[in-house]
């Protein structure tokens, strides 16, 4: 064998970056699609034909289906047995970071071990007196697929470890492992030692705990793990070692690094900049959303009732609430009571818990970690053939993903799965949560479900293929939690009509009552977002239609209808005793401006006036009518009783 070389140093932009397109060299090698949403080129020829020409005939003989794009522990599938493929790729240097557990929060670290680490100096404790236990942790988790290919560029070398069979993964004996350093001068890093492997003292891996980031960092040597594996040290691995024909001197571009890190300092200071206008929950593509008008309502009632913020108004109820967006800014700035209510069961869902009082927040962690923790374990493999299932159990699954007879593309098949497995686990949940707990979790689960949805903006059709963001793998995401107020906060919310809730309830309790009803005739709640009702009430309904829309319920507001709207409104306003009266609406309403403001007059308010503001209309997807304004004016009707 010729010795090898060195050969020109190649640069990339990071060190992940030559990870991916090595996973592209793979699929071009063995002919097979490559799926990433990262836009890299290729390798260059000379380290593409390096590969095929060493490890290129063992990857031939499998039949690989790439899933990187997936974000799961592995990175390419065997079709033929099923079996799974991680690809490692080293620069320089010889560690390797576990799955699951290698890299994580103290938090998370403690969910997946079933221990409780409180905090850093818990941890350290643990580890010294837990070793052996905390590598076998550790090495379990490196080689959790069947296959690991580690590329090892700077020594020119491959590595492919394969597990043997269906046993565990362990070592053989009991080690005698030690430390850099003592527990009382363990400030970061800290390597871990094998003091008897043929009679030499080898690092086996290091542990580093970050001072200002909350993660506990472990990366094996994969030298050593190489040796024991050969030594017959590690059970159930075997490992085979192939040379490229040359070493390769790879480096980091500066300027890039350098670029990146400008542009991650800038992206930090245009969040922070932002945190203050920023809600807790971005709204989802919301018909009639008032998001973008915050400010504009805000304004306009402390206008007009002479406020000089929202913490001098004493209470506000949100009668027709959707998403929650107003009635929590309103939170946000001072005032501690309010209502919300909407007919819709997802919006209710959404706009009912502002507030972490009243919460076992600590608890709710641990769920939706360990919820994320048991999705992210879930492979396409596992997904179950509809013609064999009971429908009502994965009703998601079975009705809204390309899984069911009907092949409706709302959510990918893995995302679909998902979404019913968190809404199951949810309902067994119910009976050791209390109702803010229990709509919290069910919250999170339809705003993550909204971020991977395969829709232009609503629910009433689906896109023939799937858009990038659809692809990716619903999470949980509890760090929205994190920017719910922490005040004493007196919340009521309804699930009603607004007309069957003036019966039992005039408002004259509250200082301010909004309205932002519906106020065009073709916009259908019930109907545009279906698919999130069904979610939040989980009644496997009857559905109909290419879009599975749910029969026998029917929540079309009057206000959306030329024919009923005007008298509502009349009904409406007169059963309300608050202070004060705002009313959203705007120039393409059912009801005119001056039709409304007669409205006003007659049902008993005084000092009516209306604040405009020219505004954008909402275009449910690109190709509305091109025909209709660019802009609408959007109203807010005001008035008082005296």
């Amino acid at each position: 064998m010729n010795a090898l070389k060195y050969t020109t140093k190649y640069t990339f932009n990071n060190t992940e970056q030559l990870g991916i397109l090595v996973e592209r060299a793979m699929c071009d090698i063995v002919k097979i699609p490559f799926n990433t949403k990262r836009k890299y080129d290729s390798l260059p020829s000379d380290i593409v034909n390096d590969i095929s020409e060493t490890v290129g005939p063992v990857l031939k003989k499998m039949k690989l289906q790439h899933v990187g794009n997936l974000n799961m522990t592995y990175d390419f599938v065997n079709s033929e047995n099923n079996t799974t493929v991680s690809v490692k790729t080293l620069m320089k240097g010889n560690r390797i970071c576990p799955q699951n557990i290698g890299q994580c929060s103290l938090n998370s670290l403690s969910l997946k071990l079933g221990e409780n680490f409180d905090k850093i100096e818990t941890f350290k404790n643990y580890f010294m007196e837990n070793k052996m236990d905390m590598l076998t942790n550790y090495l379990v988790n490196c080689f959790c697929c069947d296959m690991t290919i580690i590329y090892k560029f700077d020594k020119g070398i491959v590595y492919i470890i394969r597990r043997q069979q269906d046993g565990d993964i362990k070592f053989t004996k009991e080690l005698f492992l030690s430390t850099s350093k003592l527990l009382c001068d363990w400030n970061e890093s800290n390597t871990l030692y094998i003091n008897e492997l043929n009679e030499k003292r080898l690092s086996i891996g290091e542990l580093q705990i970050h001072k200002n980031r909350n993660c506990v960092k472990f990366r094996f040597n994969v030298d050593t793990l190489v040796e024991m594996i050969r030594s017959g040290c590690i059970e159930n691995l075997s490992v085979d070692v192939y040379n490229l024909k040359t070493k390769y001197s790879f480096t980091v571009e500066k300027n890039m690094k350098e670029k990146e890190k400008n542009m991650k300092e800038k992206e930090k200071n245009t969040k922070e900049k932002n945190t203050k206008k920023k809600l807790c929950f971005q709204s989802f593509n919301y018909l009639g959303s008032k998001m973008k008008l915050l400010d504009f309502i805000k304004d306009t009632v402390c206008d007009y009732a002479n406020k000089s913020s929202y913490k001098e108004v004493t209470s506000f109820a949100d009668i027709c609430s959707g998403t929650g967006v107003v009635s929590f800014d309103v939170l946000k700035g001072g005032c501690n009571k309010i209502l919300t209510n909407d007919i819709q069961n997802y919006a209710y869902v959404v706009s009912s818990v502002w507030s972490k009082n009243g919460m076992d927040i600590q608890k709710l962690k641990k769920i939706v970690d360990g919820l994320n923790d048991e999705l992210s374990k879930v492979q396409e493999i596992d997904l179950p053939n509809v013609e064999n299932l009971d429908t009502s159990s994965y009703f998601i699954y079975s009705n809204y993903t390309e899984a069911g007879p009907d092949y409706r593309l709302y959510l990918t098949k893995m995302n679909g799965y998902k979404t019913d497995y968190i809404r199951k686990r949810i309902n067994d949940l119910r009976c050791d949560l209390n109702d803010k707990e229990y709509h919290l979790l069910l919250k999170l689960l339809l705003y993550a479900v909204s971020s991977v949805s395969n829709i232009a903006s609503v629910y009433g059709a689906y896109l023939k293929k799937y858009k990038k963001v659809a692809l990716k793998s619903i999470v949980l995401n509890w760090s929205l939690v994190e920017f719910l107020v922490d005040d004493d906060v007196e919340h009521e919310c309804y699930n009603s009509n607004i007309s069957d809730l003036l019966n039992s309830k005039d408002f004259s309790d509250y200082e301010v009552v909004y309205m932002d009803p519906p106020y065009v005739a073709n916009r259908s709640y019930h109907d545009n977002y279906h698919l999130l009702e069904t979610i939040s009430r989980y009644d496997n309904p009857k559905i109909k239609g290419k879009t599975g829309l749910r029969e026998l319920v029917d929540t079309k507001s009057k206000f959306c209808s030329k024919r009923d709207a005007f008298e509502e409104f009349k009904v409406v306003l007169s059963k309300i005793r608050s202070r004060y009266i705002f009313i959203s609406y705007s120039s393409e309403s059912v009801v005119s401006k001056s039709n409304m403001m007669e409205l006003l007059e007659n049902t008993g308010w005084n000092n009516v006036k209306c604040y405009e503001k020219q505004y954008q209309r909402f275009k449910s997807n690109k190709n509305s009518d091109e025909k209709q304004p660019k802009d609408i004016i959007e109203y807010i009707f005001c008035g008082t009783r005296i």
